[in-house]
């Protein structure tokens, strides 16, 4: 049995923050969208927004996976929306369709604008990095996790360092520009529900939690663990506040400012680590989903070379659709996951999820479920 500060606290927001990390919020690009253009006051209030619906929705989905021993989101969503559960099914998909291949992309463009390093060489790299980490199974996947946040963090506990140490008078200068707490508080509401959608994928992290206390706990660090970076960012960007906000490359500009070619190249190649992450993660939410279903049918979950068949053929195909034009136009759809994420997460889970955790507990002393508890 793992620790309980491993179980409840560092597998959970290690799984969280690797999945979110990845992409576009590595670069800054989405912290200045929805967060430091309403000023420095209301770049915090998105990110407490931000951090409070995360540990809510956390909370109530590790809590009914808990009780109802479901651990992957074909289960969970039974529970939610009865007969209608495929509807989360589709919608999931397209969005792993759509990360994937910007995880793809963006992982063989940050390797060779940096590095000099080939587009398709670095595409490969990230496609053996997903699929060798999926091979290995899910306490691999989970460990893995764990090690490259702490990478992460250890860059942007040095990053704070220079910054506060180096520009406190620029800092305390920012806070003097007008901020927007209206607009702060609904980006980081829409923001906060788009990435909260994903937490139905996730909930195999959470397969080791034992009691109500625990999910609590697990759900709060890890929502904070989740805006840590945007803390970091966003203090980092007050110093060139509000020129970084034209910025196409936000924390790329600033690191270039601020620190020095070394510590950019190993942010850089951190951040690699944590697209591939994104990408395991993800997958790995859609093993968990069909390891149920194989149990089910076949009466054991699929072996390890499935695993990382199903990844490799999932990544491969992700960037041939890309090649097509199909995942434009599914990211054109992002626009409305917020929206549709409401409708079908948010309000299930309020409306629906709360009841069944009120009266669920008879329900968690039964035995598990064939296979629930068994790692795949």
């Amino acid at each position: 049995m793992s620790s309980k500060l491993t179980r409840v606290i560092l597998t959970p927001s290690a799984v969280f923050l690797s999945v979110l990390f990845g992409g576009a919020f590595g670069s800054g690009r989405e912290v200045v969208q929805f967060m430091s253009r309403h000023g420095p006051v209301g770049g915090f209030l998105s990110i407490g927004t931000i951090a409070l619906v995360y540990a809510a929705c956390l909370f109530l989905s590790f809590e009914i996976a808990r009780i109802y021993r479901t651990h992957e989101y074909r289960g969970f969503y039974k529970l939610l929306l009865g007969r209608g559960w495929f509807v989360y099914e589709i919608v999931i998909t397209l969005t792993m369709v759509a990360t994937l291949a910007i995880c793809a992309s963006s992982s063989g463009a940050v390797l060779q604008s940096h590095f000099g390093v080939p587009l398709r060489i670095g595409e490969a790299v990230l496609l053996l990095l997903v699929v060798a980490i999926n091979y290995g199974g899910r306490d691999l996947v989970e460990r893995s996790m764990r090690y490259s946040v702490l990478a992460l963090a250890l860059i942007l506990i040095a990053l704070l360092v220079i910054v506060i140490s180096s520009h406190g008078q620029a800092l305390a200068g920012a806070f003097e520009d007008a901020s927007s707490v209206p607009g702060a508080l609904r980006d980081g509401l829409k923001y906060a529900i788009t990435n909260a959608g994903l937490i139905p994928l996730l909930l195999f992290c959470g397969t080791q939690l034992e009691s109500r206390g625990e999910a609590l706990v697990a759900a709060v660090f890890a929502g904070s663990a989740a805006v840590a970076p945007a803390v970091c960012f966003h203090l980092t960007f007050l110093v060139e506040y509000p020129r970084v906000l034209g910025e196409v490359l936000p924390t790329y500009f600033m690191m270039e400012r601020l620190t020095s070619p070394l510590f950019l190249d190993a942010y850089v190649l951190v951040l690699f680590v944590m697209i591939a992450q994104t990408g395991v993660g993800l997958l790995r939410g859609a093993i968990e989903r069909v390891d149920r279903w194989s149990q089910e049918r076949a009466g054991a979950p699929m072996g390890r070379l499935s695993h990382a068949g199903l990844s490799g053929v999932a990544l491969l195909a992700s960037m041939a659709l890309a090649s097509i034009g199909l995942v434009d136009l599914i990211a054109q759809a992002y626009n409305y996951l917020s929206i549709i994420f409401t409708l079908i997460f948010v309000l299930p889970l309020l409306i629906v999820g709360i009841p069944k955790i009120m009266h669920g507990n008879s329900y968690s002393k039964t035995p598990s479920g064939p296979g629930e508890n068994e790692a795949a």
